[in-house]
Order: C-alpha cells, then structure tokens, then sequence
C-alpha cells in the first residue's frame, strides 16, 4: 500500500472520531433559533382564511315575512295619499236660506259722515228692503252689498263703502254722501229681526235695527 494513501486515511478517521466526541460530550448545548417555529406572523398574507371571519359574511339578511324588500317603508305616492292642493270652492255669495240679494246707488254727492237706513218688510213677496245713506272719502267711492247674514230669525245685511276710480281716475276731494236701496229675498218665511251694518275702512257700525 501506498504509505501517502495510508496516512491520508488514517488522517480522515482521526477527525470523525473527535467530531463526534465534541458533540457527544457533557458540556455540549442544543442550538437554539431565536424565532419559534410556530411564531404567528402579522402578515395579512399569510393569515389563515379560516382564523378570520369575513365580516360582510356575518350579515344575515332575514327574509321580509310579507314578501316584500324595505323599500315598501317608503310613503306611497298615490294619489291616495298625495293631499290635494286645490283650494276649497269659494263660499256662495248668498247665505242658505237667502234666495236673491242686490244693491242700487241711487243717488251721490259731497255732504258729511252720513250713516241712516230703514227697513220694510214684504211678507207676500218674501223680502226685505234697506233704504239708507253711507258715506265715502272722496266723490269716487260708491256702496257695495258686502254680506248678508242669516241667524235663525236674525238678518244682517252689511253695506259697505269703497272706491271704483281707476289708477287714472281724478276724483273730488270730498266727503260723499251715498244713497242706496238693498233688497234680499229669503226662500220661506221672513227673518223677524233685521239689522243694517255700514264698514267704512274696515270698521263696522250698526246703524238700525227693525223687528217685524
């Protein structure tokens, strides 16, 4: 045998037997790694799907018992339920219980505050009639029949006062003096109490006051 060959071998042999004595001996330490094994990491990557819960999965959606979605909640727009915007019919010029009523100027000029009226009554026609004066602010006012009230017995027939010039209309600078005829004509019998009321800008004053 070659001797190189030799003293190579037995060179080899020489170290595994003191490897193995160092790692067998008393003194020798397990290595230890810095990081466990089972170390959880914080990557999001790396979570298992089944350790998190889905979030929007948590949801249960019940079923609505009638059939029908929330949107049902929301106020219908039939026109059920849309309250009407059109205004209520203008109250009848002539009250239940008045078949007819008018007024006629007879007769106007310059004079003073004049406020009179009487009152006849006509059982075969059905009516009444008020004969007065009223007056206005200027020579361009003229009377108006504003309302007639009717209150089991009690009639009120109310005249008023009020300007018809127009924006281009010159009117004397006087207090005028306004005759007039009203006559109301009820469906049965006749009020027993009538009473004449004049409004002069917006104030009332009781002028008379009739039974029959």
């Amino acid at each position: 045998m070659n001797r190189r060959t030799l003293l190579r071998g037995l060179g080899a042999a020489g170290t595994l037997a003191l490897t193995g004595c160092l790692s067998d001996g008393p003194g020798s330490q397990p290595t230890e790694t810095d990081e466990p094994a089972d170390t959880p990491s914080d990557d999001p990557a790396t979570t298992d799907p089944a350790e998190t819960p889905d979030r929007a999965d948590d949801t249960v959606t019940e079923p609505d018992p009638d059939g029908t979605d929330d949107s049902s909640a929301t106020p219908s727009d039939s026109p059920e339920d849309t309250v009407s915007e059109t205004p209520d019919s203008e109250p009848s010029a002539t009250p239940s219980g008045v078949a007819d009523s008018s007024l006629a100027v007879t007769d106007s000029g310059c004079g003073g505050q004049t406020d009179d009226a009487s009152v006849a009554f006509d059982g075969a026609g059905g009516t009444v009639t008020v004969t007065g004066t009223t007056w206005g602010s200027d020579a361009c006012y003229t009377a108006v029949l504003s309302d007639v009230r009717l209150d089991g017995d009690a009639a009120t027939v109310v005249v008023g006062s009020e300007s018809d010039a127009g924006t281009d209309t010159m009117c004397a600078e006087c207090i005028t003096e306004i005759d007039y005829e009203a006559t109301v004509t009820f469906d049965s019998a006749l009020p027993r109490e009538v009473a004449v009321v004049h409004t002069h800008d917006g104030e009332d004053t009781r002028v008379t006051s009739t039974t029959r």
